[in-house]
């Protein structure tokens, strides 16, 4: 198209496009030609009747695409076949499908419809439970062609159809290790696109013709993330050079068995089986250094940003302090910037934490606080009335850990002493409402799998997408400070019941209330009276 509006206005030139951007380079032999070719198409230009923004800069220099790092080499494990129904039969697959009926939804990059198990898009996972429309049996003609291209002792029972209209795509992922076997096998019909391999350094960009089969197994299926970039055009490398392909629509068959058990592949680092488990290999000295690298230096590293941030209490933790008698000591244990030692002018308040900055910034503002860690408080047996510890003991990497933290609250509690205990929630959407961590995000996102190697202590941990569900119970989670800086902290998010269950090998302590609140699991504790 670019060409069609250049061509009568200079003869001589080269049109450099390099694969996967949005921009290209119009390279020109003299200064004049450039400046005559800059007045003509910059701004406003009509492309089929219509007024369309074409914008254009000088540069210098153009890239050499020669050095491009995208391969056409296939990852390990990646096998594509051409043509593997006919014309006819595609015709007759796209025609089955309706969108317009309660069985499909919009995402925001695509449609979607699902056969055998609905996948669950925020947690990426299918709920076994609960099966759905099976796969229609106009479709099983397929099962008998993958066998003879790849043939595995199961059908496929779990079937994703994607609508992609021209500028859409889907975000670089890996299909969850645990909710799926080996195999996954990807039809497409309609427009040809080219989809993107990526696994650390290594990229690959694969031309998918319609009616091909993608078949993704080994390493390429565990290992490497693919998705496809949300494009008008797809730029590929041919034996004439560096073209443009235009998108139409495309539909895609991914076929999936559902696995029932824990995945058992030798890619780890990409596992949510073996991500799930961190904590059944940190040992108390593996824990104590994963927390001082994520969480206590990094809240040194964002004190000032996180006081920036972080003024306004949460309704029902400012209901707690409310209900306190006159009079009453209050111990926040990870007070942080103190946003919970203001107001409140009936008790008296006094906080503790273990980021030396947060101290700083909270006797700056005049609060009664210590230095101290939450696993060893410095505060006498049955010496408070009242303890909240809000948004702390997640950042514990082991359930011993976690279980000594509340252990600690008890013991400085006075007999009928109250304690608020507030963690973060694996549930981030609970009785189909979205919390305001999710809403804050973009539309629906799928989440993508990356991972933190901490060589010191031969550990890796998923790293969280922020405004995403979460898919483990331990991760990294990512602090965006404005300015510049991405660091990472350690969040053991808890599933529904663990807080209550952790409670309860405490001995003193009797649970009075358990809700969920905006994202979080709360407990409601009395120390036990002394007998």
């Amino acid at each position: 198209m670019l060409q069609d509006i250049i061509d009568p206005i200079i003869a001589k030139y080269d049109l450099i496009m390099p694969l996967n951007k949005s921009y290209c380079f119009i390279k020109l032999y003299s200064v004049e030609d450039a400046s005559y070719l800059y007045n003509k198409i910059h701004g406003i230009i009509k492309i089929n009747g219509q007024n369309t923004p074409l914008y254009a800069a000088f540069t210098e220099t153009v890239p050499d695409v020669e050095y491009e790092d995208w391969s056409a080499d296939f990852p390990p494990g990646l096998k594509l076949i051409e043509d593997i129904i006919t014309e006819e039969e595609e015709t007759m697959l796209l025609n089955s499908i309706s969108w317009c009926n309660e069985k499909s939804c919009d995402l925001k990059h695509r449609k979607v419809k699902h056969f055998g198990y609905e996948f669950q898009y925020g947690s990426n996972k299918v709920n076994l439970d609960k099966p759905i429309t099976p796969i229609p049996e106009e479709y099983q003609f397929l099962q008998v062609l993958f066998k003879k291209y790849h043939n595995v002792p199961y059908d496929y029972d779990q079937l994703t159809i994607n609508h992609y209209l021209p500028g859409q795509g889907i975000p670089p992922h890996i299909d969850t290790h645990s909710v799926f076997e080996d195999s996954i096998l990807s039809l497409s019909l309609g427009s040809a696109y080219v989809m993107n391999f990526k696994q650390e350094h290594k990229k690959a960009a694969i031309l998918l013709p319609p009616r091909s089969l993608l078949i993704m197994s080994g390493e390429a299926r565990y290992a490497w993330s693919h998705g496809i970039y949300p494009k008008h055009n797809d730029v590929m490398r041919t034996t004439n050079g560096i073209t443009t392909q235009l998108r139409g629509t495309r539909i895609s068959f991914t076929f999936r068995k559902v696995r029932k058990g824990n995945c058992l592949c030798n890619f780890p680092e990409y596992c949510d089986t073996k991500q799930n488990s961190t904590s059944d290999i940190i040992d108390n000295e593996v824990a104590s250094g994963i927390e001082n690298l994520y969480v206590h230096k990094v809240y040194d590293q964002i004190s000032h940003h996180f006081d920036q941030t972080r003024h306004k209490q949460w309704p029902n933790v400012s209901k707690f302090l409310q209900s306190l008698n006159v009079g009453d000591i209050l111990l926040d244990v990870g007070c942080g910037n103190g946003k919970y030692l203001y107001e409140e002018k009936h008790i008296f308040k006094i906080g503790c934490d273990r980021s030396q900055n947060l101290m700083k910034i909270c006797h700056g503002k005049g609060f009664e606080v210590f230095s101290s860690d939450c696993l060893y408080l410095p505060y006498r047996d049955n010496s408070i009335d009242a303890v909240i510890s809000i948004a702390v003991i997640h950042h514990l990497s082991t359930s011993e850990r976690r279980k000594q933290a509340i252990f600690e609250l008890a013991r400085v509690l006075r007999p009928n002493g109250k304690c608020l205990i507030y963690v973060w929630a694996k549930e981030q959407e609970k009785d189909s409402v979205q919390t305001a961590y999710l809403k804050y995000g973009s539309n629906i996102k799928e989440n993508t799998v990356s991972t933190q190697k901490i060589t010191e202590y031969g550990v890796s941990l998923p790293i969280h997408e922020n405004r995403t569900n979460f898919t483990s119970t331990d991760m990294l989670v990512p602090w965006k400070r404005k300015g510049g800086g991405n660091f990472l902290r350690y969040y053991h998010v808890f599933e529904e019941g663990e807080l209550p269950q952790l409670c309860s090998e405490v001995s003193s302590f009797v649970i009075k209330n358990v809700y969920y609140d905006e994202g979080n699991w709360c407990v409601i504790l009395q120390k036990k009276k002394i007998n």
